[in-house]
């Protein structure tokens, strides 16, 4: 091999460790949050709503002092990973907290047969979502949850349905971020599956 192209491999082999050592030494800038779909079936086929999300949150701060300093990198983000029923996995995206109410909310619609339509139009219900807590504290050894959110259903600027979702949960604190990444995914999976989607649709008479 001629001298040139020693080098010039040599070279190339170099920016690739360098690259390898600055992946590695990255700090995650996004929290993963695992969602769980529920097995509901097909039972509100027919309906299509369209989708609307407002933060409503009077302190918009995620994470108290002390857990804010395990995620000094976290920019807003989230990568919302789907887990269906059947255990079958896909990363849908990363989104800010609004939208990654929105987009999970969309997937459980999805799921029971509801239409989704991108724009609201007149005869078509909106399905609005009200986030009004989400906080993420690290209070002594262990991670607490809070959330809250409204979720309501108008047709033509009626209100016709509404239902109101808050919970807490909480879990040790164990080496690195994990903890709190496995206690966010739990609770999201939780308030996001305890609304009751058939309720709002029956009460509404829709």
């Amino acid at each position: 091999m001629h001298l040139k192209n020693v080098k010039m491999v040599v070279k190339m082999m170099s920016m690739l460790l360098v690259a390898t050592v600055c992946c590695s030494c990255a700090k995650q800038s996004y929290i993963d949050v695992d969602y769980r779909l529920p097995s509901a079936a097909d039972t509100l086929t027919g309906r299509t709503v369209f989708v609307e999300t407002l933060d409503l949150r009077s302190d918009t701060e995620i994470f108290n002092k002390r857990a804010k300093e395990k995620f000094e990198h976290f920019t807003g983000l989230f990568a919302l990973i789907i887990e269906t029923p059947d255990n079958q996995q896909k990363v849908l995206g990363a989104y800010e907290l609004p939208m990654l109410f929105d987009a999970a909310l969309k997937q459980r619609l999805k799921k029971m047969g509801v239409g989704i339509t991108g724009e609201s139009s007149p005869g078509v219900a909106q399905f609005q979502i009200r986030i009004n807590q989400f906080k993420i504290n690290l209070v002594g050894q262990k991670w607490m949850a809070d959330v809250s959110y409204e979720t309501s259903l108008t047709q033509d600027t009626q209100l016709v349905a509404r239902e109101v979702v808050t919970g807490s949960a909480e879990r040790l604190k164990v080496m690195g971020r994990g903890g709190a990444e496995k206690v966010i995914g739990e609770i999201f999976t939780d308030m996001i599956n305890r609304l009751n989607i058939g309720g709002l649709f029956q009460q509404a008479k829709r």
